[in-house]
């Protein structure tokens, strides 16, 4: 079994993808699968400097798929579309790994959410008819919902009734308490963040981004973020 597929029989993205209206619309022109070609070679040798990628593959796509977005899947994969280069590479590498320590360390990832604010919500929690107009991620889809202080789940909606593509995408969010969709970024949220975070559709994304611009970084480094960020 290659490598993506072996991924597919663990998270089902997608599967997910396929299963859903509007997921399955936008990448309807899409080609997941791999395109290597000879920057391959600097992109290895980019990441055997560092320790933290050892235990990682990094896979090169076809330009179009998941519509050139970075993104990780089972089994330590990090997927970067054909067309990726450096020097950009670099930070989008070191957030892609975050992601797989994530996936690897859930049970430690969940208690420091925890502690920051953050709690998984079963996605029965959030009302069907939004639930299905999210874009599905697969850096979040095996853990899709999370809400902050037990109340705002963000969601990353489409925001168009037709011809949607891709990136017709706003966050918004669901407010537990009221039962409102909320347009705005809520106050605890702003306050926490502030209001310039790039990837607030999820707090594996939120942390993914901030250790990022700490980048080159070990799994120690990570393990220290993890005990001391809420203290």
């Amino acid at each position: 079994m290659n490598s993506l597929k072996d991924a597919e029989s663990k998270d089902k993205f997608q599967e997910k993808c396929k299963n859903n209206f509007v997921n399955s619309y936008i990448r309807k022109d899409f080609s997941y699968s791999t395109d290597y070609n000879s920057y391959y070679d600097s992109i290895l040798e980019y990441i055997a400097k560092y320790p933290i990628f050892n235990d990682i593959k990094v896979v090169q796509l076809s330009r179009s798929a998941e519509n050139g977005y970075p993104h990780t899947r089972p089994n330590n994969l990090i997927c970067v579309p054909s067309s990726a280069r450096f020097p950009s590479l670099e930070k989008t590498l070191f957030h892609e790994v975050v992601h797989i320590h994530q996936r690897n360390n859930e049970t430690e990832w969940e208690r420091f959410l925890n502690r920051e604010g953050w709690f998984f919500e079963d996605e029965e929690t959030v009302p069907e008819r939004w639930r299905l107009m999210c874009r599905l991620n697969p850096d979040t889809v095996m853990k899709q919902f999370y809400s902050f202080q037990k109340r705002y789940i963000p969601l990353p909606l489409f925001i168009k009734d037709s011809n949607v593509s891709f990136s017709d995408v706003k966050i918004v969010y669901y407010d537990l308490k009221t039962g409102i969709l909320e347009k705005e970024t809520p106050k605890p949220i702003v306050d926490k963040y502030g209001r310039d975070m790039s990837q607030p559709e999820h707090p594996y994304e939120i942390y993914a981004v901030i250790l990022a611009e700490k980048y080159p970084f070990s799994n120690n480094d990570i393990e220290k973020f993890l005990l001391n960020a809420s203290k």
